[in-house]
């Protein structure tokens, strides 16, 4: 009796163990994937600043002699360029909130082993 109960007891202790092993390998993972989207939305951040600044500079120079056409021009950027912000938005909250749960491979690791746990009663 005491020799089941002590492999029961090392059995659970490897099974957390092994468990704890794939949540580190998933943390490491999801970190890293974080860092590197930080990262290319910076530098994309960086670089569509500056083509829309000399876009934007180019289509008023071109105008600049009417006045008229000079308002309509940095009002057509501005709806433009808000017209864009929102569609990253939107993007944005759409793909955040389509993506699964965290260390979802971890959770489908502790179902199984519950279930394999229960089928042996």
């Amino acid at each position: 009796m005491i020799s089941a109960l002590r492999d029961l007891a090392l059995t659970s202790v490897k099974l957390v163990e092994e468990r704890l092993r794939l949540l580190g390998a998933e943390l490491q993972e999801e970190k890293w994937r974080a860092v590197e989207a930080v990262l290319w939305l910076a530098i994309a951040l960086v670089l569509g600043a500056l083509a829309l600044l000399v876009a934007s500079l180019a289509v008023v120079l071109s105008v600049w002699p009417d006045p008229h056409a000079r308002i309509l021009a940095l009002l057509g950027l501005a709806i433009l360029y808000g017209a864009g912000a929102l569609f990253a938005f939107l993007r944005m909250r759409k793909r955040t909130i389509g993506e699964g749960m965290p260390f979802a491979d971890t959770v489908a690791e502790f179902q199984r082993d519950r279930e394999w746990l229960s089928s042996k009663r």
